[in-house]
């Protein structure tokens, strides 16, 4: 059955991918969590080059799992209750993460407001593309040096020193911006980023092995800068609508394979548009929703589809052009 996608979703019809699960938000953070245990278990077991390697791999797109988690706790969806959202959001995913909840959840939910728009503190992370393939491997090159990362840890370190924090978690400063820095407001926001990453390492160093705790900042310098810009970049860059406030013209849904899940897109966030189509929608219900929406035809309506981050990153050299659905002829809906 077609709908007609002029019109709002019918709520009656949605209500089922709406349902929270608490089994379901603990299964993919003991997932995650998982991974992060057998990386370092791994290197403690066989130290050598090639292990280091394969931890940094795998270590990057769960770190990018754990902000995806933290995205669900911000959504207050990836639990039943709130209090249980915030609690494994801010302990379990954010502070791990050098992130604060809190000041994530404001900018986070700007960024879906304005999606598209100069309002968007998002927009610096996808407004550029499509650039030419030489610009794109020297950006990709400064995320595994830890260049990328550098610069991010130095804004995020000025963003919790500052009394005004509008700016979120877009990892620059708006131009000409001048900013009131105070060391006891830098402690106030870091804090539990500093304790949770204190107890990974006496963790580590419980284990025997303290040095291995390094394998986390490495990690985040590098491999998880790396995801996080092509994540970024996939969601809304080189569309027709980038820069429009209309997710069927700016936001789009990528089918990735089991290495592209395991790296640029854990916990279901390449299903994008359907995310920004219903926020409320739990990441555990995502795939179900997309395979509802083919259904009913929503993607030969028009919203942005493509096969792959192979492509994806075609796209954003402009190779693949801006075809909006990849795998069907699409006529837009009108607004």
């Amino acid at each position: 059955m077609r709908l007609d996608w002029t019109q709002p979703l019918p709520r009656e019809q949605i209500r089922p991918f709406l349902a929270k699960s608490d089994l379901a938000g603990w299964r993919m953070l003991a997932f995650n969590w998982g991974l992060i245990a057998a990386c370092f278990g791994l290197v403690m077991w066989h130290p050598n080059p090639l292990t280091v390697a394969l931890a940094l791999i795998v270590l990057g797109g769960r770190q990018l799992g754990l902000g995806i988690l933290m995205h669900e706790t911000a959504h207050r969806s990836l639990f039943r209750t709130a209090a249980l959202n915030e609690w494994v959001g801010q302990w379990l995913c954010a502070a791990p993460m050098f992130v604060e909840l809190g000041i994530y959840r404001r900018y986070h939910f700007t960024h879906h407001q304005q999606a598209g728009t100069d309002g968007d503190p998002d927009l610096p992370n996808y407004e550029h593309y499509p650039v030419s393939p030489a610009s794109l491997r020297r950006k990709l090159l400064r995320d595994l040096s830890g260049r990328s990362g550098l610069r991010a840890f130095a804004a995020l370190m000025l963003l919790y020193a500052s009394a005004d924090q509008r700016s979120g978690y877009s990892y620059r400063a708006g131009a000409g911006e001048k900013r009131v820095l105070s060391a006891r407001t830098l402690l106030r926001n870091s804090w539990r980023c500093a304790l949770a990453n204190a107890l990974m390492l006496a963790a580590c160093a419980a284990a025997g092995q303290a040095w291995t705790y390094l394998l986390w900042p490495v990690a985040w310098l590098t491999t998880y800068m790396l995801y996080s810009r092509i994540r970024n970049a996939a969601e809304h860059g080189a569309l027709p609508g980038t820069r429009e406030p209309d997710i069927w013209r700016n936001t789009r849904t990528v089918l990735a394979s089991w290495w592209e899940r395991l790296t640029v897109a854990p916990n279901y966030v390449n299903y994008h548009f359907e995310h920004h189509l219903v926020p409320a929608v739990p990441a555990w219900q995502l795939p179900r929703f997309h395979r509802w929406l083919r259904e009913h035809g929503a993607y030969e309506a028009g919203a942005p589809l493509e096969r792959g981050y192979v492509q994806v990153l075609r796209r954003m050299t402009g190779r693949g052009g801006f075809s909006p659905c990849a795998d069907t002829a699409t006529s837009r809906p009108p607004q």
